[in-house]
Parts: structure tokens; C-alpha cells; sequence
């Protein structure tokens, strides 16, 4: 025996298009199971639309990189100000 088992993994690699849409889906994944808000509400509720209004679209590439200030900052056209975590 060699002393190997199984099979070699192979690497996947996503290609743009398929990295952002996963990016996107990490972000309503947050925001459903951290943030609390209804997946049913997902294009609607007024915190994914603040963040669509300051261009927050995707989890890695975005909304890692918010600070405090540019959470409390966020609003939604159909709310005076938003805090996401309160």
C-alpha cells in the first residue's frame, strides 16, 4: 500500500460573476441570521435598502469593511435613521 486513501480534492475556482453572487449571498445570510430581518422582506425591508443606498451589495467586498459610524449612519427613504443591531 501506498499509504494514501481516498481521493485528491480539487481546488474550485469561481469566476467573477459567480464570486459576487456568493458575496451577495453571504450578505443576506447576515443579515437574515445575525440582523434578525424576515428572508421574506429581503428586497424590501428597509435595512437591506440602506444599504443598497450607500452601495453595500456584497458581504466580503462591502460590509466587512463598515465602521460604527457608518452603520449608525445609513438611511432609508422610508425611515428617518437606522441602526442595524438595535
Amino acid at each position: 500500500m501506498s499509504g494514501t486513501t481516498g481521493t485528491a480534492s480539487t481546488a474550485v475556482a469561481l469566476t467573477p460573476v459567480e464570486e459576487r453572487a456568493a458575496d451577495k449571498a453571504r450578505l443576506l445570510t447576515v443579515l437574515v441570521n445575525v440582523g434578525g430581518m424576515p428572508y421574506a422582506e429581503y428586497k424590501t425591508h428597509p435595512i437591506v435598502l440602506s444599504l443598497k443606498r450607500d452601495g453595500i451589495v456584497c458581504f466580503n467586498t462591502h460590509f466587512i469593511h463598515m465602521t460604527a459610524a457608518n452603520i449608525d449612519s445609513l438611511q432609508c427613504e422610508k425611515a428617518e435613521l437606522l441602526s442595524l443591531w438595535k
